[in-house]
């Protein structure tokens, strides 16, 4: 599991590297419009209580920053303008993120049977932040790229990091397939390339009692075939923890799926981070709600007053390099 996270969220992190680097999907109610926000700045707004109701009257007052997104690979087209809002409270911080997106996308390496054999593949749909943990200067003027090692020509040495182990990262991975069925989103931790034989080694999920996605897999080296499927719907694209049984092939019909994780919400730090996102007329509006100091070391400490750097990546159906990123250096600001 440990190597499939590392495998993946290498990949994800591709999405930076060339760069300069619930609720129904309706608009804020409340009546005023959102003042538009400063020059790649999030500026979150004080209310009395965060929620993760993405039509909550506060989100009025929040100033929308317009992010265009531009791609991380060559002769790609370039992605969608993502909008984003902030609040917070005594407790949390809250991030409203809305872009569209013509598809839902729920197919994340998805197994299909022909008949004789399985094979496996499909996207989904994801936002991204990275965030600095403690106080990074190269980060804050230069935004993603501070983290990018991409001297290499070859691209399947490049990496994102840290130099030295006093530098680590903050990670959070919304995904439409894996993470948003439990209402949450992922959080995982850059630091140094522990092993340089994998480019994937700077990352690595925060810690878990239990929970989070699992790849559903038997583990053969030959001819493998998923492990459990649905006890609910066999043609569910999702498959909850609670609902898992053996799977039986009997049960399959030529050309049937099976969902290609099993999903639970993590206990512990890698699911500090809740989440509720909601597809719908063409456009995702994600909200996320955290702690603004989770008491996790893995996690940045969010201080009001205090301007944070962050960076922010976005996809639609893709699980490779092939992201869409802001390549500006942002700042969260406190009103």
């Amino acid at each position: 599991m440990k190597r499939l996270l590392l495998v993946e969220t290498l990949a994800i992190a591709l999405a930076f590297v060339v760069a300069a680097c619930g609720a129904p999907a309706t608009a804020p109610q409340g009546g005023a419009t959102s003042a538009p926000a400063k020059p790649n700045t999030l500026t979150a707004v004080k209310v009395d209580a965060t929620t993760l109701d993405a039509a909550a009257p506060y989100w009025a007052q929040a100033p929308k920053l317009d992010l265009a997104t531009i791609t991380a690979l060559p002769g790609k087209p370039g992605g969608p303008t993502v909008t984003i809002q902030a609040v917070y409270d005594g407790q949390y911080i809250t991030i409203r993120s809305e872009w569209p997106d013509a598809t839902n996308t729920l197919t994340r390496n998805t197994w299909t049977w022909d008949g004789t054999k399985f094979t496996r593949d499909g996207q989904e749909d994801f936002i991204s932040f990275i965030w600095p943990i403690g106080n990074n200067a190269a980060f804050a003027s230069k935004g993603c790229s501070a983290t990018c090692h991409n001297t290499s020509t070859d691209q399947t040495k490049w990496w994102m990091g840290a130099d030295n182990g006093e530098v680590r990262y903050d990670g959070w991975f919304w995904m439409s397939a894996r993470t948003n069925p439990v209402s949450y989103t992922n959080d995982i931790g850059w630091s140094v390339l522990s092993d340089p034989t994998d480019m994937g080694s700077p990352r690595v999920a925060d810690a878990a009692d239990s929970g989070g996605f699992v790849d559903n897999t038997d583990g053969a080296t030959n001819n493998p075939a998923p492990k459990f499927m649905s006890s609910k719907d066999m043609k569910s694209l999702i498959l909850l923890d609670a609902n898992k049984v053996a799977f039986d092939k009997t049960m399959l019909a030529t050309g049937g799926t099976v969902p290609g994780f099993v999903l639970s919400k993590p206990v512990g730090s890698r699911g500090d981070v809740d989440a509720n996102g909601v597809w719908a007329n063409g456009k995702w509006v994600v909200v996320q709600r955290r702690l603004l100091n989770t008491g996790h070391n893995d996690d940045v400490v969010l201080i009001p007053s205090k301007p944070t750097p962050f960076g922010v990546a976005v996809a639609d159906a893709a699980g490779d390099a092939d992201h869409k990123i802001s390549q500006e250096a942002l700042t969260l600001e406190w009103k």
